[in-house]
Order: C-alpha cells, then structure tokens, then sequence
C-alpha cells in the first residue's frame, strides 16, 4: 500500500465521484482508478460500488476508512516535523484548551510535536469555550480545543475527535449514590453546582420537559473545582466521566437520558497557520480516539 493510493481513496470517499477526485488530486482518472484498484486487491475486495452517476463506499470501503484516514494523517505528520526539522529556529504555537476539558487527553500528541519540531514553543490558554472562541477569532490563538458549541461561528473549521459522556456526581453518602440509576423525578430535589454551561442548559431543557426546575446555587470555571465543591458538601454536579473524581465522590447515571458533547478541535477556515500548529493537527487527528 503506497500514500498515494491511499490520498486517492480519500478524494474519492470524500466526493464520492471519480473524475472529481482525479481533478482535485492533479492526476487523470485511469491512474487514480488504478491506484484505487491496486489499493482492492491488496484488501482482497471493492472499497467503492458505482451506480450509474452515483459513487458509494462499499461496506468494506466503509470499515477501511477511518483507518486509512489516520495512517494518511500520521504519514502527514511525520512530513510535516521532518520538513521543519533545521528550518525554523523558533515554531510558536498558542492553542487553548477549554477548562472543561481535560488537557491530559493532548499531552502524547504535544510531546510527539516537541520531541520532532526544532524550535517548538508552546503558549497554553484555558478558560471558558466563549471567551476562547473570541481569542481564536482575533487570531490569539492558533487552535482550539473544546466541547463543541452549541452554535458554532460560520468563520470555524471543526473536527470531532471524540464523545463526552456525562454523569450526575454525589458523595458516596448521599442518597444518589446508592442507585443503579436516577431518573429526573429523583433529581427535583437536589441542589447543584453548575460547570459546563451547554451540558446544564441541555440538562435544565430536559428537566422542564418533565416540569422540574433544577436548583443550581453554586458554579465553577472547571470540572476539577466543581468537584471540590461537591466533597465540600455544596451540591451535586454534572460532569463527564472521564473527570478524576477526588476520594468520596460517585457518578450516578440518569436512567433512559444519555447527555453527551462531541469534543471538537477548531480552526479559522482560511487562516494561514503556523507549522507548529499544522504538525500538532496531525498528530493530534492521527490518534485513535474510539
């Protein structure tokens, strides 16, 4: 299997046409059917089936996809440090991380990009997903990382990297804690401390369908300090299952509701970004994040 092949498979998937793909590709079609052919006989069957003026991925093209896609953005990767390597003396990077998010999920990616990148010097921001918005847009920052918003700007390019999946957080002596699951009915009288703004209006959206007005009397800026909150005995909380939960604490799940955010990694479509930022993209896309 040659990256070539492989960059073909991709335009095709992506425009699901043939003569397009060669087009955007700067190669004719016979030699992109050719690669796409050799790519079918190394994997032992069709990765796409044509209809007539309809071009579809095959379940097979379908399975080979993501897999594909990663080792093509880690291959980018990889040219991307090497063309860096004794070229730039400095490669400054500001990326902001949205404090309701774990940073710990990035550090492999950033290390990859500092032990490869000559010159790398990293600028970390946190704070809530809005106000980093406004600084990615006003060009502080270079790349973003955050649930993704609600109503996100038009001027945004976004990728999802992966799923949140939240829980209801309770001392381990609280009456909560002892269940299998809560429905809302079980929550009406619960005190809580607010954390992620979207998920708790998405959380208050649900409870009003079922007339129950949560009492939120508490909030903090990241999930680590709602959870302080919580072993304070102040309420309980809503976070994502992923959080460290400090000693004494226990996620609770909501019977028949799933309340869950893609995490998203933002640029401004358009904007010419640093090769610092373009090499951490790709290290970054090329995980496995299921």
């Amino acid at each position: 299997m040659e990256m070539h092949q492989v960059r073909y498979f991709l335009a095709v998937a992506r425009t699901l046409n043939f003569t397009r793909a060669a087009e955007e590709s700067n190669v004719t079609q016979p030699s992109l059917t050719r690669a796409i052919q050799k790519l079918e006989e190394e994997f032992g069957g069709l990765l796409f089936r044509r209809e007539r003026a309809l071009t579809h991925l095959t379940d097979l093209g379908r399975l080979m996809l993501p897999h594909l896609e990663r080792a093509y953005d880690a291959a980018q990767a990889a040219k991307t440090l090497a063309k860096g390597v004794g070229k730039a003396t400095v490669a400054p990077l500001s990326l902001g991380i949205a404090t309701t998010l774990r940073g710990t999920h990035f550090d492999q990616s950033i290390a990859e990009v500092g032990e490869s990148l000559p010159g790398f010097q990293l600028k970390i921001s946190t704070g809530d997903g809005e106000h980093l918005m406004q600084d990615l847009l006003r060009g502080d920052l270079d790349i973003l990382i955050l649930a993704e918003p609600r109503n996100p700007h038009e001027r945004l390019d976004v990728v999802e990297l992966f799923r949140q999946i939240y829980a209801v957080v309770a001392p381990a002596d609280h009456p909560l804690a002892t269940m299998e699951g809560a429905a809302l009915s079980d929550l009406a009288d619960v005190t809580w401390i607010e954390g992620d703004a979207d998920i708790i209006a998405e959380f208050r959206e649900h409870c009003s369908r079922v007339e129950i007005e949560p009492d939120f009397r508490h909030s903090a800026g990241s999930g680590a300090d709602v959870a302080r909150m919580v072993v304070a005995g102040l309420g309980c909380a809503i976070l994502t299952r992923d959080e460290k939960l400090p000693e004494g604490l226990s996620f609770v799940e909501i019977s028949n509701l799933e309340l869950a955010r893609r995490v998203v990694l933002a640029t401004v479509a358009g904007r010419k970004r640093p090769v610092a930022a373009d090499a951490l993209i790709r290290a970054i896309r090329a995980r496995g994040w299921e």
